[in-house]
């Protein structure tokens, strides 16, 4: 073989090259971005555009469809779903496998900016285009809690915001929870139409008076200066005395039309760890940077914040990825390091200590070329690269082993080292590379596993061809030439005058490494002699035996064991999803999740979750239960249950646009199970406990979600209903839900179907608002600044900016008389009653609306228990 023969004939060089690859693999693996996930494209992109306290409905006709209607010609598109809720539409744009996601990206894009004419004018941002990156999702999430109080615990959050987003590789940091603060300007409705004032006037006044402005330079003397013209409030009670207009010749100050409140934004959402309040920080990574070495400098930030925090103030990982990959790198070590003391035992039992070392080389030369591939690639050392070199490392040393141990019997026949090396490697290096070209093809085949699936594991076989290819290289090259230069036989022991001495010696004279002998030795010696007689007769028992072993897998496993692609293994962690009503409220969304806490705590409730009458135990107790983990180990948990570590919540009134990438909804309680080797039993039985404490909660859809591994798969049952009626949807779909709670083992049953709440319609006289000229969307825009609020402009203290906002005060927004009567401006500076130009009334209305391809569908899910099922669900 020319590259074996080249490599003995230049050893020296290969032995430099050697130590050049040691080097180069060492600061490659040193260097490889470490991921929990492999770094796949999702041909997905989203379309989201806020559109603030527009209902479902309207958000459905004026925005949604009309961004559909342009992006339903693009190439390449598989399919286009879409969820239009209260203030918000979402589309996401799947396209088929295998398109430049860059280029799509750009086309989308171009498609909403052609859109943009035809959506409401009064968007206050344009829609926001973006792709999905699977290695894009949070590595880490804290949960900050303490005594200090919630604006305290944010203040907290967003220094570490700044802080840990000046990270190299990180993304984002997203902060959920806590208050924060606002200066709002309540305006009284009555003094508003006394003095003839609309919500636009506060506008342009506080806008105009709240800047610093430049005067330009002026020169006085020889020299020049900045002229300006500082205005910004330095305090909020200086807004108190703006002028707003004059009225009967006296000035009409802001004081005396409304008041200021320095106070907190309207709370929309609430977290909570083991009972206590808390703020949620999730940190977020960018493509192929390190996961370990953010973790580790995000920590390092915490550690030294945490000394300038007031007392009792505690932050707790809730999930942490990093951990994942650690613990998966340091069992890739401890594999390598294990199959190379293996190796040096079993060789040297059968081959001596010398060339035992000689195979023992492939085992790290094949890992660090390995390494140095896969950083030129650009592949990181993700949980599917790690699971195929711990695959792999048991095949290293097959090669090696052939080429050493031939290579040996030629120098047992006479021939010198170098000889040995090259001929020994040239007879067996056709079988050898056959034999790992075999392997190969096994795995190729899912290199063209199609869809987000594919993509995902197509880093197994890519790896393993990776790897094996590095341990033929070794064995072809770098193992013949330090066979050359290190490989000697045993010394023959002087053995004349024993009677057995021709026995332990070949024909050459030369003593056997190890002569074996014994009786499964012989009997084997006699089984292959006979066999050897009847070549044919032994190949049809064979067969015959394979065939019956195939049938009887067939009739006792493989007809009755389910198929799944993921193993049902013991979760790391739970999320117990809440859906609640549409428009219900945070305190409403609060009472549901906290009764969800109660049960899993294992606070003494009644059936419906909420605490015992005689029973006064506050959320805050959930951490103070401690379990013997034996072994004089002791651990605080927040529930009865012992193998939960954590029971972290998120609620909110926010629409989330309908994520399929994510176990959890916007509502929910993530319960997160302690280490498995913690575990005093299987996490799974704690899961279906958790499952019939939560079935009895009123007040919302309850039901429970696993931490998924690998990319997104949906849930196991899904059907999906369309049609034009949404109300018949929600029928067909109950009747579908009440069907499968009757099918054995099938849990979880729910649908999107989201029935809407009681709406005030304004319906515009259209007649009527012309002849003051006046406008649909103009009466729309007065409508929703003043009930829902119109930033006007900033207040600035230090280095933080709080918005000020106007809007009419809470008793007026509560009141619909004051609804009727609300004066609105006319383009000519006339002030008109609503009443005059429209008319409310009440109606019902639909909740969320799903679409997909153009078409509403209500889908209806549920999960199967895989753990229970003797075969296939149907």
């Amino acid at each position: 073989m020319i590259i074996s023969d080249t490599a003995v004939r230049k050893s020296t060089t290969v032995v430099v090259l050697a130590f050049l690859l040691v080097i180069v693999g060492v600061y490659c693996y040193i260097v490889l971005p470490r991921e929990s996930d492999p770094d796949i494209t999702i041909p997905n992109v989203f379309v989201s555009t806020s559109y603030r306290g527009v209902s479902p409905t309207d958000i459905e006709t004026s925005i949604t469809i009309e961004i559909e209607k342009k992006i339903k010609g693009l190439d390449g598109l598989k399919k286009i779903q879409s969820v239009s809720s209260e203030g918000l539409s979402s589309i996401n744009i799947e396209f088929v496998t295998g398109t430049d996601i860059d280029q799509v990206l750009q086309d989308v894009k171009d498609k909403v900016d052609e859109a943009l004419g035809d959506l409401p004018a009064d968007l206050e941002d344009d829609p926001s285009v973006f792709e999905v990156n699977f290695s894009e999702m949070p590595i880490v999430v804290f949960s900050l809690s303490g005594t200090c109080g919630l604006p305290c615990l944010k203040k907290i959050a967003d220094k570490l915001e700044d802080e840990i987003e000046a990270i190299t590789g990180v993304l984002e940091v997203d902060v959920t929870g806590g208050l924060e603060r606002e200066i709002r300007v309540e305006v009284n409705s009555e003094k508003l139409a006394h003095y003839g004032l609309t919500i636009n006037n506060f506008q342009s006044v506080v806008y105009g008076e709240n800047r610093n402005t430049s005067g330009g330079t002026i020169r006085l003397g020889n020299g020049r200066f900045q002229l300006r013209v500082p205005g910004e409030f330095s305090t909020p009670e200086e807004i108190y005395g703006l002028i707003l207009t004059m009225y009967e010749g006296e000035p009409v100050y802001l004081k005396d039309v409304a008041r200021v409140v320095d106070d907190f934004k309207e709370e929309t959402s609430r977290s909570r760890l083991n009972g206590r309040d808390a703020v949620n920080i999730a940190v977020k990574k960018r493509s192929g940077e390190n996961i370990i070495k953010i973790s580790d400098a995000v920590d390092e930030i915490i550690e030294n914040d945490r000394l300038s925090w007031p007392l009792g103030t505690e932050i707790t990982k809730v999930m942490d990825k990093s951990r994942d990959i650690k613990n998966m790198v340091a069992d890739l070590e401890n594999n390598i390091l294990s199959g190379l003391v293996l190796v040096l035992l079993v060789i040297f039992l059968v081959m001596g200590i010398r060339n035992a070392l000689l195979v023992s080389l492939a085992i790290p030369f094949s890992m660090l070329l390995s390494f140095s591939v896969l950083y030129v690639l650009g592949i990181t050392l993700n949980m599917v690269v790690l699971f195929s070199l711990t695959l792999a490392l048991g095949m290293l040393v097959d090669n090696a082993i052939v080429i050493v141990e031939n290579s040996y019997r030629f120098m047992e026949q006479g021939a010198s080292k170098v000889e040995a090396a090259m001929k020994a490697t040239s007879e067996v290096a056709y079988p050898v590379m056959g034999s790992t070209l075999t392997t190969l093809a096994a795995f190729s085949p899912m290199l063209f596993w199609p869809g987000i699936m594919g993509e995902f594991m197509s880093y197994l076989p890519l790896t393993l061809i990776i790897t094996l290819s590095s341990s033929l290289f070794v064995a072809m090259v770098i193992n013949p030439a330090m066979v050359s230069i290190f490989m000697k036989l045993k010394t023959p022991k002087d053995t004349s005058g024993s009677k057995n001495s021709d026995k332990k010696k070949t024909m050459n004279g030369i003593e056997k490494p190890v002569e074996i002998k014994g009786f499964l030795l012989t009997r084997y010696s006699r089984l292959l002699s006979h066999a050897l007689q009847t070549p044919f007769a032994i190949i049809g028992i064979a067969f015959c035996v394979l065939v019956l072993m195939f049938q009887g897998w067939l009739l006792i496993v493989g007809l009755k064991k389910p198929v799944e692609f993921y193993p049902d293994i013991d979760p790391k962690g739970i999320y117990v999803n809440v859906d609640v009503p549409e428009g219900a409220d945070i305190d409403y969304v609060d009472q549901i999740i906290q009764r969800v806490e109660y049960v899993l705590s294992g606070i003494k409730t009644s059936a419906d979750g909420s605490p015992a009458e005689n029973d006064a135990t506050p959320l805050s107790a959930l951490s103070v239960k401690e379990h013997d983990m034996g072994e004089g180990r002791t651990f605080s948990g927040p529930s009865d249950l012992k193998n939960i570590e954590s029971i972290y919540i998120k609620g909110t009134v926010e629409s989330s646009g309908g994520s399929a990438f994510a176990a959890n909804t916007p509502n929910h309680a993530g319960v997160r199970f302690v280490e498995i080797e913690d575990r005093w039993r299987s996490s799974q039985i704690d899961v279906e406990e958790i499952r019939k404490r939560v079935s009895n909660i009123p007040g919302g859809k309850i039901t429970i979600a696993k931490e998924e591994e690998g990319p997104p798969t949906g849930s196991p049952i899904n059907i999906e209903i369309a049609g034009s009626n949404f109300a018949v949807l929600g029928e067909i779909a109950k009747k579908i839900k009440d069907v499968l709670v009757t099918i054995p083992h099938v849990e979880d049953v729910r649908d999107d179907y989201v029935e809407g709440i009681p709406s005030v319609q304004v319906v515009v006289d259209r007649q009527k608002a012309a002849l003051f000229g006046m406008t649909t969307d103009m009466i729309g825009f007065a409508l929703k600044s003043a009930y829902n609020g119109l930033e006007v402009s900033s207040y600035r203290e230090g280095d933080d900016d709080y918005d000020i906002t106007v809007q009419l005060d809470e008793a007026d927004r509560k009141a619909v008389d004051v609804l009727h009567e609300l004066m609105l401006p006319t383009p000519s500076g006339q002030l008109v009653p609503l009443s005059t130009v429209a008319k409310v009334t009440f109606a019902g209305s639909i909740g969320d609306i799903n679409r997909i391809n153009n078409e509403r569908v209500v889908t209806v899910k549920a999960n199967v228990d895989e753990t229970k099922i003797p075969g296939p669900v149907a």
